[in-house]
């Protein structure tokens, strides 16, 4: 898990409120974009652990929905091309592009990742969802050589109660140019949709990524996570 400190800076030319095509409160149904004239900003808090050294960070977001199809946030574009008819049952695809990780390191200089990826999401009724995603992210270095990085995602999001729900995912990091050729991540979490607008919830995971052993520092990854977080949409 990469961890970034972001300051929120959206401006916009006129206030807005919930679109003709309303966002579902329910997370399954929910689609990969935010929906015409939508704003959501939220934070999260985590907590890890690296080679047993401990760190905090706060990770802050902003996005805009410019369309049904077509979000802006902090972190990038997304693009539905796919979408299901009135956010029911069946399949989801869009585009995403931005900024994808960090790294430092003292000796080698930064590093940041930019990224494009395929994500989809298959929904086979209101309680169960398939999610996954093909991405190619490029590590553009300070002062070494640029890598090269391709993921490979899959995971599950089900309804346990209501206005509670559980997700778990799994990436596969196909590393190029690193001196790992590959890592691996799984996360769960869990949402609870406190209203129509806001939601709360808390994560955890694991990643096997050695930032040390390619070089970087240890404040920007960790091999154990915990956190919890908050959304607000408007």
């Amino acid at each position: 898990m990469n961890k970034s400190l972001i300051s929120i800076a959206l401006l916009l030319a006129s206030s807005t409120v919930f679109a003709e095509t309303e966002y579902p409160e329910n997370r399954v149904l929910r689609p990969l974009t935010l929906t015409d004239g939508t704003i959501s900003v939220g934070g999260a808090l985590a907590w890890g652990e690296e080679k047993d050294q401990r760190h905090v960070a706060l990770n802050l977001n902003a996005a805009y929905g410019l369309t049904d199809n077509l979000t802006v946030g902090l972190g990038g574009l997304n693009y539905r091309f796919l979408a299901r008819q009135d956010n029911d049952k069946g399949l989801e695809l869009a585009v995403g592009l931005g900024i994808r990780g960090y790294q430092e390191s003292t000796i080698n200089g930064d590093s940041v990742a930019y990224g494009a990826d395929l994500n989809g999401k298959y929904v086979f009724d209101k309680n169960l969802a398939l999610i996954f995603s093909v991405g190619y992210v490029k590590w553009d270095e300070e002062k070494l050589k640029n890598k090269d990085e391709y993921r490979y995602s899959v995971g599950l999001q089900t309804n346990i109660a209501k206005d509670w729900t559980a997700t778990a995912n799994y990436t596969y990091r196909d590393l190029k140019d690193f001196n790992q050729s590959g890592a691996n991540e799984i996360s769960v979490g869990v949402n609870y949709a406190l209203s129509k607008n806001t939601d709360i919830g808390f994560f955890t995971g694991y990643s096997d990524f050695d930032a040390q052993e390619n070089g970087y520092k240890l404040d920007n990854s960790y091999d154990r996570f915990v956190g919890i977080y908050t959304t607000y949409r408007f």
